[in-house]
């Protein structure tokens, strides 16, 4: 069995120092799982409180199984924050460089936001090493509408003269690209609420964080507004998990994708209206997709 607490590590990296977490027994197959950037390693807990908590039962009952996951260097986690912010390729090679010096392969790689762009993103950097990847609300460039709101983003902790209002402010806007119209509609009744929703999401990545929060618009925030993957060097079979209504990674940009993809294996379009963050709350949705792609990849690995 996963157990649901994991065992942590430290690894220098060329770009830092990585922090990571190992959850099953160090000798079995590894399986990498990602999370988005305010996203931590701390997938699972015993009191349930993890921060991709609902993926758990996926793993619970599976002997044959480790499951590694790494804090992001400028993220919310214990691991460094550079001075200058790293490309996605860069966060791409020190989760390499993190890997080789604890697993001799990978089986899997499960991404979720940005853990599905950096999945992406180390299947076209390094072919060899990884033969399964399963892609749930992310695609290959980012969409003009997300990139926008993330320079507004980027402008409210530039721009305002209370370091913490911007953060605030900054992740309020964040919580509301993550989400889509129709869930405030059906969740509100006056937009008073909704905004003091907003603010209260805020509040709590600064209360639980502190200006270390900064880091987010700073390192990690930004490099998503130009990358630039190119699916035809992914050899990868790879499934794509994707919502509608997600402005983060929309259906149409998918739809390129899945073109694009030399190994495509599969596709779920889950409607819901938690927009992007589907990939956390529609768990439940895509479970058995996902668990059936990993079981078929495995065997033909075999």
């Amino acid at each position: 069995m996963v157990q649901s607490v994991a065992r942590s590590f430290y690894v220098d990296t060329p770009f830092g120092r990585v922090k990571g977490y190992r959850y099953g027994c160090a000798d079995a197959p590894a399986v990498v799982i990602q999370g988005g950037i305010s996203a931590t390693g701390k997938l699972w807990k015993a009191d349930e409180s993890g921060w991709w908590q609902s993926l758990y039962p996926l793993f619970a009952e599976n002997d044959n199984v480790q499951v590694l996951s790494f804090d992001y260097l400028g993220g919310l986690g214990g691991s460094e924050c550079p001075t200058t912010p790293l490309s996605v390729p860069q966060h791409s090679k020190a989760l390499r460089h993190a890997l080789k010096q604890h697993v001799d392969s990978i089986q899997a790689w499960i991404g979720g936001s940005f853990g599905g762009v950096l999945g992406l993103q180390f299947a076209a950097d390094y072919p060899e090493e990884l033969s399964t990847l399963s892609v749930i609300g992310a695609a290959h460039k980012p969409s003009v509408h997300s990139a926008l709101l993330r320079y507004f983003q980027q402008a409210l902790i530039q721009r305002c003269g209370d370091e913490q209002s911007g953060i605030i402010l900054a992740r309020a806007l964040a919580m509301l690209s993550y989400r889509t119209a129709e869930e405030f509609e059906q969740r509100f009744n006056h937009a008073d609420n909704a905004f003091e929703y907003l603010l209260y999401q805020g509040e709590k990545l600064l209360k639980q964080n502190g200006n270390g929060s900064r880091s987010l618009f700073t390192h990690l925030t930004p490099i998503l507004n130009d990358y630039a993957i190119d699916p035809t060097k992914i050899e990868a079979k790879v499934q794509l998990i994707d919502f509608h209504n997600d402005s983060i990674a929309p259906p149409s940009l998918v739809n390129e994708l899945e073109q694009l993809l030399p190994n495509h294996f599969g596709r779920v379009t889950i409607d819901t209206p938690f927009g992007h963050d589907g990939f956390i709350k529609n768990v439940e949705q895509y479970r058995s997709a996902l668990t059936h792609f990993l079981t078929e990849s495995q065997l033909e690995s075999a």
